[in-house]
Order: structure tokens, then sequence, then C-alpha cells
């Protein structure tokens, strides 16, 4: 039988094709969640292994292969600007050939409720419907 939770009403009914779904995500989940520990396990080994061979050089990319099989690491860094003033005064008359500017504008979680109810508000902003999300509840 299959429940049915909107807020705190819960309604019952059979429909056999969503059972069968609910049952297989639930299944397909658990194994990928198993296998995700399992690879982040050999990640880690990867890992330890390619910073070691790449101690000494100047090259962030590694290939690990055996026979047919290979596996390519790559490291790589996020780099984001914390003090602007420092670091303008630091490099000098470079700042401007090192560092790009931008401005981002994001809506609130009010303009975001507005826009859904506003179609004026539409024509100012970009709006697109996520892909639903799903999880596992116990």
């Amino acid at each position: 039988m299959l429940s049915i939770k909107i807020g705190k009403k819960v309604t019952e009914e059979t429909s056999r094709d969503i059972e069968v779904a609910v049952i297989g995500f639930v299944d397909i989940k658990s194994q990928i969640d198993k296998l995700n520990l399992k690879l982040k396990e050999h990640k880690d080994i990867l890992i330890k292994k390619s910073e070691t061979i790449l101690e000494d050089s100047e090259a962030s990319t590694v290939t690990l292969s055996v026979g047919e099989d290979n596996v390519n690491v790559k490291f790589d860094w996020d780099i984001k600007v914390n003090d602007a003033i420092k670091l303008k005064k630091i490099v000098g008359e470079r700042f401007e050939d090192l560092v790009s500017t931008k401005t981002v504008f994001t809506p609130g979680a009010k303009l975001k409720t507005m826009v859904l109810d506003d179609d004026g508000l539409r024509e100012c902003l970009s709006v697109k419907a996520k892909a639903p999300a799903f999880k596992i509840v116990k």
C-alpha cells in the first residue's frame, strides 16, 4: 500500500508502479551509498600515492595504470581573494591584470517568493525550475 504524506495529512492508495519505484529507489540508493564509501577508500589510497609521486615535481597531475585500467589524479586549488586591499599593496599596479572583479546580484528569499506570483518581476529575472530533490526518510 502506498502512503502519501502532504504536510500532516496522510492518505493511502494502491499504485503498484509507484510502490515498486519507491522500493527500488531506496534499494538502489543504499547500494550507491555503500559503493561511494568503497570508492572513497580507493580514492584516499590513490591520493596518498599520487601526493608521494608528485612530491618533488612541479606537475599537478599523475596517471596510474594497471593493464587497461587508467586513473588520472589531478590536484587543483581553489584560490579566493580575502583581503583585496593588502593584495593590491603587495602586487601594486599589476593588481588589475592579476585579479578580475565581478558584481553578482543574488535574489533574496522574499524576492524568490514574490517572483512566483508577479509576472512583472519575471521580466527582470531568470526563473527556471530546479530538478526535484530526493532523499530517503527514516
